[in-house]
């Protein structure tokens, strides 16, 4: 059996010429890049044998993992129960004749000649118990993963979007998008670009769009330089929760204006009592919500636990249209209010049952949804754009506010 180093930009070449060379590929590889190599792989597809991917912390290509759909004798590992999947194994073999490569080099750019890696190549024949024993480790890698479907590769592309604005991604990227969620997590409103939500939101014949922003904005100074929601005043509170009157609104220039924007509630009588009594819970549930940094599940589900406490002797409990004007108003960045005026349109365009949504289920339909979306994981742009972006997830009422 011959042994050669392979360093920096040798290790792709190879991996070429043995492609072509040889009549079955064998490959069980920790991550993957959408390259011309790949694209070559696939186009020889009857030498396909067994080529297993990983994705592990999201680090391989999702339109790599698209590209493997259906594709047969491809595989990729979701999950590795006792550690990571993690291997560099790259054989090929041609009746007897084997040849391999191995080392520290992944299917990437970088693993490919961009970073310093070392891969040594072997060949000889199927005698050679090494190169026999790779092609049984790539037979049973294979056997830890599963064939790659549309819906699994929908999954795992949401689910790099997810982890790119994390600071570390799940080592099971597939936990960030469910199943159960994908119809949501994919729908169109989440293919959005950033320019097309920008073009959508000066289209709106509902929001004066900077007067909405100057409405955030106010609410956003009064929740961040309050102590807590407990300490604002009667009218500013009323303001917040979308039900000041009129007489309350002439007190001065911030409260004047149309606070019925992104929700109106003065319909939910025992949410405005509520509102009106200073009610304690009301008050802690707001303030458990950061006014800056990520917010988490927990974050939401603290909040929805203290909400509803405000309604335990009511006869009408508290619900999504209430809960969310408030999280709305704390972060607009974040949350978007579902009220009667855009909760069709919403269930339309986010793929969920109108009649369905309550409190225990908004934070997967509607701010997951919102997460995975592309218009919303943008870098933050200048100017009037950036006072947008700053309010991007609650400024969709724009979008989807369609009045009776």
């Amino acid at each position: 059996m011959d042994v050669k180093l392979l360093t920096g930009s040798a290790v792709e070449t190879e991996l070429e010429a043995l492609l072509k060379r040889h009549d079955e590929v064998h490959w069980a590889v920790a991550w993957g890049t959408w390259t011309q190599l790949a694209k070559a792989l696939l186009s020889r597809p009857k030498k396909i044998r067994a080529v297993t991917f990983g994705l592990a912390f999201a680090q391989t290509d999702p339109d790599l993992v698209n590209a493997l759909v259906g594709k047969a004798g491809c595989r990729v590992v979701t999950n590795f129960p006792k550690g990571t999947y993690h291997p560099k194994v790259y054989a090929f073999r041609s009746g007897d004749v084997v040849e391999a490569v191995v080392g520290s080099a992944n299917f990437t750019h970088g693993g490919l000649g961009q970073n310093h890696e070392a891969s040594l190549h072997l060949s000889g024949t199927i005698k050679d118990k090494v190169l026999a024993d790779l092609l049984s480790f790539t037979k049973k890698s294979a056997k830890l993963g599963e064939a790659v479907t549309q819906t699994l590769a929908d999954r795992y592309r949401v689910s790099c979007k997810i982890a790119a604005r994390k600071p570390k991604a799940a080592r099971d990227p597939l936990d960030e998008a469910p199943a159960k969620n994908i119809a949501g997590l994919t729908s169109p409103i989440t293919r959005m670009s950033w320019e097309q939500y920008i073009r959508a939101l000066d289209r709106s014949v509902h929001h004066d769009i900077d007067q909405s922003l100057v409405l955030l904005r106010t609410a956003q100074a009064w929740l961040s330089a309050g102590a807590t929601f407990h300490g604002l005043s009667t009218p500013r509170r009323k303001a917040i929760a979308g039900f000041i009157g009129t007489t309350e609104r002439s007190l001065d220039a911030e409260l004047n204006q149309d606070w019925g924007w992104f929700g109106s509630m003065r319909g939910a009588g025992c949410f405005m009592n509520r509102i009106s009594e200073n009610d304690h819970y009301i008050a802690k549930a707001v303030d458990i919500i950061p006014h800056k940094g990520e917010i988490t599940r927990d974050h939401y589900e603290r909040f929805t636990n203290l909400f509803l406490k405000a309604f335990k002797d009511s006869e009408r409990v508290g619900n999504v249209s209430t809960a969310s004007r408030l999280l709305a108003m704390k972060r607009p960045d974040v949350f978007l209010c579902i009220s009667k005026p855009n909760r069709t349109e919403a269930s339309e365009q986010m793929c969920f049952g109108k009649t369905t949504l309550r409190l225990e289920n908004y934070w997967d339909r509607v701010v997951e949804v919102i997460r995975a979306s592309d218009w919303y994981n943008t870098q933050k742009p200048d100017g009037r754009e950036g006072q947008i972006w700053e309010c991007r997830a609650a400024m969709l009422d724009a979008l989807l506010y369609r009045p009776d």
